[in-house]
């Protein structure tokens, strides 16, 4: 290395090495883990300590300035049992390098279903980010224990699904199935659709291990679009489903209004039925695009939503602005409560307020992690990287004492895996942090046509624990801390080495050219320095000879007086023919004289056939 740089020139050489480098970050590009800024609008789920995040948009640490938004094409986890320091603070580690190659749609706005039975998650909706579907939608599930993705078909069900982003999407490991209700269908969620965009009332479920994709009845035959939706054990075998928010279309003519929050829709899917029940309390402002999860007290005597967030809807808003406040609507009460800010009432906090992140419980419910958001208050470009974009709030308040209601935001603590319910709860519904809640209807009674709803919510759910349909027990190459690169990241070190490998060979080729030009040089000037001393030798021999007459009379310098002897070249040390030795060359270096090419008339030798660059 040193020699070359010597030959090349100091400068020549860094900046040899600065294209060689720029080159290769061009080509692998930006990262979402070290150039991160913000990310929003994807879809996340957790298994086994593990908060996976796949699509959306990401923005990188330029976007201050740029403006630029991008597909996040990755597939990357949180490890809930990692913590690295940031900042001095310790955080889930991000990981990327899961595999995801371009088969597999970079979407927003969808669901990813978990089976943590089977360790693999099936992505479901959403709107593609670049381009429009290029085929009809075919069930994917992520694989963990393998890092592959598996196309299970297009699904068994006629007529085929209308798919939609951005609709409410919730999967249960505990049953085996996945749900996904209302949305936007259009040209970038499902492909051969030609009409507008427009909302959807309809309402699908998949089962993890019959592979069975149902079209189930639908609350009624409003579309509804941007709402949250959970899964609770309460009722019978196969739990509830709570959905809330978003926008609907009452009108029958596509404008949409609020779906108000006060208004909470319940599925039993047990026996596939839908009831609507008032709620009352602190009820949030009208929002879409919030995200939501679901808690419950170790007894299961309360069911407790946290909702997180959200966009505003017009009306009553007029202003476009996000929020950034938390509430609770616990079960079987029907009350909303407002954990943060800690003030009381239903006034909103928008300072720092953001749409399109996604929510989920960890730890046993202990913790709720939000991920990334969208910012639409000034400044809108900030960046909200200090931990990847994730934010951890006590389900039971700071270290889950359950007392405090001014303490929810703080860093996450893997050491935690207990839930508690937190006293704002404990103070409406009775008990206490461990449950035994008292209040067990809403306050005013149930809605007139709720009988059943009102039997379903006295009991809790307990379904029979599920099997894996395959082998489960090999370790995890995607998730167990293995360097195991994806198939992206792979194409990735591929093309950008190729790259590589390009520019090194046209520099080393460029040295060569250097190299041979100056050795050729160098051969010129010794070859004529050699001419030059036989001349002189050849003088002073004739002087010898004929002391009174120089050989430099009559005569130019490298002209050889006809008197003179003859100079065949030869090889060291061989014979002239003549019975005497032939003028020995001085050893060099180059391969030339070593194979005992010479210099005619002071011209340099050819290269014999095969003659090597260097």
């Amino acid at each position: 290395m040193t020699r070359l740089q010597q030959r090349l020139g100091s400068q020549s050489f860094t900046v040899l090495l600065v294209l060689l480098f720029s080159t290769i970050n061009w080509v692998i590009g930006a990262s979402p883990k070290e150039d991160f800024c913000r990310r929003f609008e994807h879809q996340s789920t957790v298994i086994d300590d593990k908060l996976y995040i796949d699509g959306g948009t990401v923005n990188y640490k330029d976007f201050p300035s740029s403006h630029e938004n991008h597909d996040n094409t990755w597939l990357g986890y949180h490890d809930l049992n990692d913590l690295v320091s940031i900042k001095g603070e310790l955080w889930p580690n991000f990981k990327l390098g899961l595999s995801k190659n371009n088969s597999i749609p970079t979407v927003s706005g969808g669901v990813l279903w978990p089976d943590s039975v089977n360790k693999r998650f099936y992505l479901y909706g959403g709107e593609h980010m670049s381009g429009f579907p290029k085929r009809s939608y075919r069930i994917l599930s992520y694989d963990i224990l393998n890092d592959q993705w598996d196309d299970f078909g297009e699904p068994d069900t006629s007529p085929a699904p209308e798919i939609a982003g951005f609709g409410a999407g919730v999967g249960v490991s505990e049953t085996g199935m996945g749900y996904y209700y209302g949305g936007w269908v259009s040209n970038k969620s499902m492909n051969g659709w030609s009409r507008d965009k427009t909302m959807s009332s309809n309402f699908y479920s998949y089962s993890y291990d019959t592979r069975k994709f149902d079209r189930m009845i639908s609350p009624d035959d409003q579309p509804r679009a941007e709402g949250g939706m959970v899964w609770i054990p309460a009722g019978d075998t196969s739990g509830v489903l709570v959905y809330m928010g978003g926008l609907v279309s009452p009108y029958d003519n596509g404008t949409t209004a609020p779906q108000p929050l006060d208004e909470i829709f319940v599925y039993d899917a047990q026996d596939n039925r839908w009831a609507k029940q008032k709620a009352v309390g602190e009820i949030p402002q009208h929002r879409r695009r919030f995200c939501v999860d679901a808690a419950w007290a170790p007894d299961k005597s309360s069911f407790n939503i946290y909702l997180w967030g959200g966009h505003s809807i017009y009306p009553p808003v007029t202003n476009v602005t996000s929020y950034s406040d938390i509430y609770v609507l616990t079960l079987p009460s029907f009350q909303w409560v407002k954990a943060f800010p800690g003030t009381s009432g239903n006034a909103t906090l928008t300072e720092n307020g953001k749409y399109g992140s996604s929510c989920n419980m960890v730890k046993n419910m202990s913790q709720f992690i939000v991920i990334g958001g969208n910012y639409t208050d000034s400044p809108t470009d900030k960046c909200d990287d200090e931990w990847w974009g994730a934010h951890n709030l006590w389900t039971g308040t700071f270290q889950n004492a359950g007392n405090n209601n001014d303490k929810w935001w703080a860093l996450f603590n893997s050491d935690v895996d207990t839930n508690v319910v937190p006293k704002i709860v404990y103070d409406v519904v009775g008990g206490t942090k461990d449950g035994g809640a008292t209040v067990k209807q809403p306050k005013n009674g149930y809605d007139s046509g709720n009988t059943l709803l009102s039997m379903l919510m006295t009991r809790t759910a307990s379904p029979p624990q599920r099997t894996p349909t395959r082998e489960v027990s090999t370790p995890s190459p995607g998730t167990g801390g293995s360097s195991k690169l994806g198939t992206g990241a792979i194409a990735g070190i591929v093309v950008g080495c190729a790259v590589a490998l390009g520019i090194i060979a046209f520099a080393w080729w460029r040295v060569g050219k250097v190299v041979v030009r100056r050795r050729d040089e160098r051969r010129q000037r010794e070859m004529e320095q050699y001419a030059q001393r036989r001349v002189q030798q050849q003088a002073q021999e004739q002087a010898h000879l004929n002391p009174h007459q120089s050989f430099y009379e009559n005569s130019t310098v490298g002209t050889v007086s006809p008197n003179a002897p003859s100079t065949q070249w030869a090889a060291p040390g061989s014979h002239n023919g003549s019975g005497g030795l032939r003028p020995q060359l001085e050893p060099s270096e180059l391969p030339a004289y070593n194979q005992g090419i010479g210099i005619l008339n002071n011209k340099p030798p050819r290269s014999p056939p095969g003659h090597p660059l260097l």
